[in-house]
Order: C-alpha cells, then sequence, then structure tokens
C-alpha cells in the first residue's frame, strides 16, 4: 500500500470558517428569506451542503432576490455597487467577505484617495475577489493576471502601486515581482498574500520536494486550491488536482512508494478522507 502524507496545515482556512460560521448563524431565526449572492465558498460540495442543509438558496444577480430579503455576501467579497443595489432593492445585508479581502480593498481605497495607478496582481481577471477588490476604484485600477505582468508596460512607475490578489502562488509571484522591481525600481509593493494561503503552500512545497508526487483535493474554480497545485509542480514534482475521489487516476500511482495530499482553504474534511480512502482502496496489493 502506497504511504500518504498528509500536509498540514490543510483545508478550511479562517476566512471559509468565518463565512460558513456567519451563514450558519444568519440561518438559524430566519424571519425572511435568505440569498446567498454567488458561491459562499468556491467549492461545489459546500455550497450544496450549505443549500441543503441551512436552506439558502444560492443566485448570481440581486435580481433574483425579492425585495426585503436578506442576501449574504461571499467570502471573496463584492463591489461597493453591489452593496448599494442591495440597499436600493431594500434588502438586508450580511457581509461574509473574508476580513483579509476587506482589507486589500481598503488599500485600494486608500492608495486611490492618493490618485496612484493601481495594479491589482490576480489569478484571473474575473475572479470573484479581483472584481471586488478592482470595483473599488476602477478608475484608478487595473487588473493584470501573472501570467500576463511581465508582458504589461508600466507608464508611470514612480506613481504606482502593485497590490497582490490573497490566494497567488507565493513562488510565482516571487518570481513576478522581482521582475518588476528590477524592470521599474520606483514602482511600489504592496503584497497581499494571506497567512493562511502562504503556510499551507510552503508545507506544499517541502513535501514535494521530499516525496515528489502531490494531489491537492479541491475545487477547480478555487484560487488557493490551483496555487497549491503550482508551487507543487514548480519543485518538479507530479502534481493533480480532484474535486472527489471519483477524478482519481490509477495510472497515477503506478511505481509510487509515496503521496502528499492536501487540500485547498474551502474543501471539506470530508471530502479529503473520502479521497484518503479510495487511494488506499485502488492501491492495496
Amino acid at each position: 500500500m502506497i504511504n500518504i502524507i498528509i500536509a498540514n496545515p490543510h483545508g478550511f482556512c479562517f476566512g471559509i470558517t468565518r463565512a460558513i460560521d456567519i451563514a450558519t448563524n444568519t440561518s438559524k431565526n430566519p424571519k425572511k428569506p435568505i440569498y446567498f449572492l454567488g458561491e459562499l465558498v468556491h467549492n461545489q460540495h459546500v455550497v450544496d451542503w450549505l443549500e441543503k442543509e441551512l436552506k439558502i438558496k444560492t443566485v448570481q444577480s440581486l435580481d433574483n432576490i425579492p425585495s426585503g430579503s436578506v442576501v449574504i455576501i461571499r467570502a471573496h467579497g463584492a463591489t461597493p455597487q453591489i452593496f448599494q443595489q442591495a440597499k436600493d432593492r431594500g434588502l438586508e445585508i450580511v457581509d461574509a467577505s473574508c476580513p483579509l479581502v476587506l482589507k486589500s480593498h481598503q488599500t485600494v481605497k486608500d492608495l486611490a484617495s492618493q490618485k496612484k495607478q493601481i495594479i491589482f496582481l490576480c489569478n484571473k481577471i474575473d475572479h470573484d475577489e479581483t472584481i471586488g477588490v478592482v470595483g473599488e476604484a476602477p478608475e484608478f485600477t487595473t487588473p493584470v493576471t501573472l501570467e500576463n505582468i511581465f508582458d504589461y508596460p508600466i507608464d508611470n512607475p514612480q506613481n504606482s502601486v502593485i497590490v497582490t490578489q490573497t490566494t497567488l502562488s507565493t513562488i510565482e509571484t516571487k518570481k513576478a515581482l522581482l521582475f518588476i522591481k528590477n524592470k521599474y525600481p520606483e514602482v511600489s509593493i504592496l503584497p497581499h498574500i494571506c497567512q493562511a494561503t502562504t503556510e499551507r503552500q510552503q508545507s506544499i512545497i517541502k513535501l514535494a520536494k521530499k516525496y515528489h508526487f502531490v494531489i491537492i483535493v479541491g475545487s477547480p474554480t478555487s484560487a488557493n486550491s490551483n496555487s497549491l497545485k503550482a508551487v507543487a509542480k514548480s519543485t518538479g514534482a507530479n502534481a493533480f488536482i480532484v474535486d472527489n475521489a471519483t477524478e482519481l487516476n490509477l495510472n497515477w500511482f503506478i511505481d509510487q512508494k509515496n503521496v502528499v495530499i492536501s487540500s485547498g482553504a474551502s474543501t471539506p474534511e470530508s471530502v479529503l478522507t473520502e479521497v484518503i480512502q479510495k487511494i488506499k482502496e485502488i492501491t492495496r496489493p
């Protein structure tokens, strides 16, 4: 049987736990209909559980929420325009935004008030966190992906500031920021990768270097899960991401003696346990 090494820390981070707790508490005395505006967290297992257990429906637009209802803002945050529209529709707002994401919102507001040109370094420009943060000051803020930052021209570097998404790959971000600093020494850099993301990635990097085979349990839409896979691969290790046990491939385990397992910040422990159990079954002699 293959040796399974479980990385620590893994699974729910502070922001995800907090958002789920807020949703749970909101559902306890439902005097009004309650809705999630978008997925509370980027994991369908959690979304399905919340809808089933808490009876809170997920919608993608405020137009789908009747006036007088409660709307829960996702952990990734939302734009000021969304908050204003919710107020205008007479909705009661429950904000489950991660405090560390809100810190990025405040940073962008403060920089915009100083007329700074802000580059928000992100995984995807259409990621929920990116949309929310950029929405604080869209006239001053440009989202640029890690992939495209190397070709992005900074016209006024002495008045420009780079702010990072909270769940970026620490390794790729370090490379990108070093490149920018060498090319544009006047640029200011405010890294906002959260501690939970950093600790999980450091753990994976260390174990990937030692065992060379990593499986991340997480949603394909989860930025932090994909970043875990990316940092594992950056060490030269074989790394895969699976949403659940059914996505495991027997061929991955041929001639493997060890496998490192970790899970994204929004992955339930129950799903990780199922994946581990399945690995034990398919690798049993």
